[in-house]
């Protein structure tokens, strides 16, 4: 960003209509943010709409001359672009960084290239600092130190901002650790205690607002969000040792957990196992084609696990005539055909981790879930790209996942957060007419109670794992209500996690 010669002018600005909580918590903010309190965090629900409020916040305290300068930090290219548009749009001032603009929008890799310049910024004039997805950013417990680094480039760079912003729908870390320029208050950790025999002690985050799924749902600014477990009640597993001369041993089991307890075979091996792989794109398949029918331009995004993968997904969707868009880190012109697929009607986009968070593709109803993540951040944050809702005619949306227990315990908390009478979380048996054969990898599967990452290798036996058969797109539609049938009779007897 260049710095001009002189003091900017206050501007005049016009806002746009606000949702009453986006309102609440402008308000909020305008009251407290301060030289004496000079953070403040939003927690909102992914798809609730936080960078329009940001953007008229930002607007807000320019037109009151509280800052001078708004600088916007993102994940990634296509998510500035677009809170650069956002807040160009609402405030009517240019935020391209360039001479004569009231702001720039940045990425959080390319901070550390335009930290020296940003810091003089800051020396010189009043600035506001807008961090999306700030969970991103991390730090140790209990201190300023030990920061990665996004989060040690923050720290440099807040000393010379006047007021900062944190926006996140998920502002948690899965490596523990906590987020810089926030408050956390030290509580009790249950019954626990220290070597010294006190008691344990824990941070937590202390949110200055906080709107939440279960909140957006009722208010109808996000979709219901409807997840389907995929699972299988005849599994017939078959385990070669190829070191050996053992003979070959034969396995039934009757869930996709008890599998992943009992053999060696591990989540990777099932999302590249067809017929799994195939029920859960059929299943998707099915339900958008049955949206489409009221909202043509309804989309549906496969998060896959690698870029390998990503590019069978596409071929699979092509060879049963779905058109499909594949945007990946080495697809060329990315972020083009992201934005052409966007502003399109084409069915389907696939992606391994460019759709994962802060994307906004308000189309997007159906989503696949075959990502080797299993983190309850990333989850909710693929969740967050299809409850965004348009209008009246997109009430619900629809996420489709194997039943692994982790991703399962995911879909129970989320459940949790939803209104009483609309928490649906439905586990869908396949059929168990006839087999589908397929040959997996080997590799060993974590247990659920260890932290979900990538799969480990063990021994090298071969596994070949046979699934019951998978029903027809034609038939999903009629069997879709007896699904939502059952799975409120389920819902009626589950142990919610709490969180």
């Amino acid at each position: 960003m260049k710095l001009p010669d002189t003091s900017p002018s206050t501007p005049s600005l016009h806002y746009p209509p606000l949702r009453e909580w986006q309102q609440r918590c402008v308000d909020k903010a305008m009251q407290q943010l301060s030289p004496t309190r000079p953070h403040f965090l939003c927690q909102a629900t992914p798809g609730a709409g936080k960078m329009l409020m940001s953007a008229v916040l930002a607007g807000r305290l320019l037109e009151r001359g509280d800052v001078d300068f708004v600088l916007y930090l993102g994940p990634s290219r296509d998510v500035v672009s677009r809170a650069e548009q956002t807040l160009s749009e609402v405030t009517g001032l240019a935020m391209d960084g360039q001479l004569g603009a009231r702001g720039g929008c940045y990425t959080y890799q390319s901070l550390r290239s335009r930290l020296k310049t940003l810091q003089q910024l800051g020396r010189q004039f009043r600035v506001l600092l807008i961090w999306d997805e700030s969970h991103h950013a991390g730090r140790l417990p209990g201190t300023q130190q030990g920061a990665n680094e996004w989060g040690q480039a923050l720290l440099l760079l807040e000393r010379n901002m006047a007021l900062t912003l944190a926006l996140s729908g998920t502002p948690w870390r899965t490596d523990g650790s906590c987020l810089p320029l926030l408050r956390y208050l030290d509580v009790p950790y249950g019954a626990q205690e220290s070597e010294s025999g006190e008691a344990a002690l824990q941070q937590r985050l202390v949110t200055d607002f906080v709107y939440t799924l279960q909140q957006a749902v009722r208010d109808s600014v996000c979709r219901l969000p409807l997840i389907q477990l995929v699972d299988n009640r005849r599994i017939s597993l078959t385990v070669t040792d190829s070191r050996s001369k053992k003979p070959t041993k034969k396995q039934e089991f009757t869930s996709i957990p008890r599998l992943l307890r009992g053999a060696r075979v591990g989540y990777g091996d099932l999302l590249r196992h067809e017929a799994p792989m195939a029920y859960v794109l059929e299943r998707g398949i099915a339900k958008l084609a049955e949206l489409r029918r009221i909202q043509p331009a309804a989309g549906g995004l496969v998060v896959a696990s690698d870029i390998e993968h990503a590019e069978d997904i596409v071929e699979w969707l092509a060879d049963r005539g779905e058109d499909a868009c594949l945007v990946t880190s080495q697809t060329p012109h990315a972020h083009v055909r992201l934005q052409a697929y966007r502003e399109s009607a084409q069915a389907w986009v696939v992606s391994v981790g460019m759709i994962s968070e802060g994307v906004d593709i308000p189309r997007l109803r159906v989503c696949c879930y075959l990502s080797h993540v299993r983190t309850e951040q990333h989850f909710r944050q693929v969740l967050g790209r299809i409850i965004r809702r348009m209008g009246d005619q997109d009430p619900d949306c629809y996420l489709v996942v194997i039943n692994e227990p982790l991703l399962r315990r995911y879909s129970h908390r989320i459940a949790d957060d939803l209104p009483e009478e609309k928490a649906v979380v439905s586990v869908v048996p396949t059929e168990a007419d006839g087999r589908e054969s397929g040959r997996s990898s080997s590799t060993g599967e974590q247990e659920a109670a260890e932290e979900p990452g990538e799969d480990r290798h063990t021994a090298p036996d071969t596994a070949g794992v046979a699934f019951g058969s998978t029903p027809s797109a034609s038939t999903e539609a009629a069997r879709w209500e007896q699904d939502m049938a059952f799975s409120r009779r389920f819902i009626a007897h589950i142990a919610m996690l709490k969180l």
